[in-house]
């Protein structure tokens, strides 16, 4: 699913940016090549993580376990990039962690299952949090459509690499399957992501995400309406919590 999301993806915007690719790439240094294959690495895995969490454990808090990415980025920046990190959004990172815990709490059935699937989901945000951070310095090496590529590209070979490896059905696709899967390439791939890229050239990254922060909520409601899954009151308290706590770093770094 992760793979034929982001390469389905990646083909309909090759037209469109293939172009500008070819021109820029061969001019980058060294550095911002390895940090450009290294951001769609990372991006893969994300990609690969988070939607292997949603066969072990709810939408909602899947959703919400994911979007924990910004407190990862706050510590990779400080760990790679050496910057500072105020003690109120020390305050706000333990209050968002405490928030993961009950959800992951609230999703548990008694099995691995459930745990594992909120594993998943922070695998997912430790990786977008990468990809976030590797690729800070490229928005202003590459125009927005190189770059875009250029991860896109990444991932889903890494991706291709990766269902090698564990020997998924990459070609035993039914037509079914597929239109889901365009669905996902062009709703929230090129839709959504490709949207926050535009957006993070046009405002501050602490604005985009905050309008970010909606998408515990709509997905939650989403899958209320469409697949039946209500979630119970530990997941809801542990969600406002790590909302809460994410609203008061972004505002806080804004």
């Amino acid at each position: 699913v992760a793979f034929y999301r982001i390469a389905l993806a990646s083909l309909i915007l090759s037209p469109f940016a293939w172009r500008a690719g070819l021109a820029c790439w061969p001019r980058l240094t060294r550095r911002q090549a390895v940090a450009l294959v290294s951001a769609g690495v990372a991006l893969g895995l994300h990609f690969g993580t988070w939607i292997a969490s949603l066969s072990f454990t709810s939408v909602a808090a899947s959703v919400l376990l994911v979007n924990t990415a910004p407190l990862f980025t706050l510590g990779f920046s400080r760990f790679f990039l050496g910057e500072g990190v105020k003690p109120v959004t020390l305050l706000a990172m333990a209050v968002a962690m405490a928030g993961a815990v009950l959800i992951a709490a609230g999703d548990w059935t008694g099995g691995a299952a459930s745990l594992k699937g909120a594993g998943l989901a922070l695998a997912g945000a430790v990786a977008l949090s990468l990809y976030h951070v590797i690729g800070r310095g490229l928005r202003h090496a590459l125009p927005l459509r190189a770059y875009v590529l250029g991860v896109w590209g990444g991932a889903a070979l890494t991706l291709a690499l990766v269902a090698g490896a564990l020997q998924a059905p990459l070609l035993d696709v039914s037509t079914r399957s597929f239109a889901f899967f365009l669905a996902l390439a062009i709703v929230p791939t090129l839709g959504g992501h490709g949207l926050v890229n535009v957006a993070l050239r046009l405002l501050p990254a602490p604005t985009v995400g905050l309008f970010l922060l909606g998408e515990p909520v709509g997905a939650g409601l989403l899958a209320y309406l469409i697949l039946g899954e209500t979630p119970v009151l530990l997941t809801l308290a542990g969600g406002a919590l790590v909302v809460a706590a994410l609203v008061a770093i972004i505002l806080g770094e804004k």
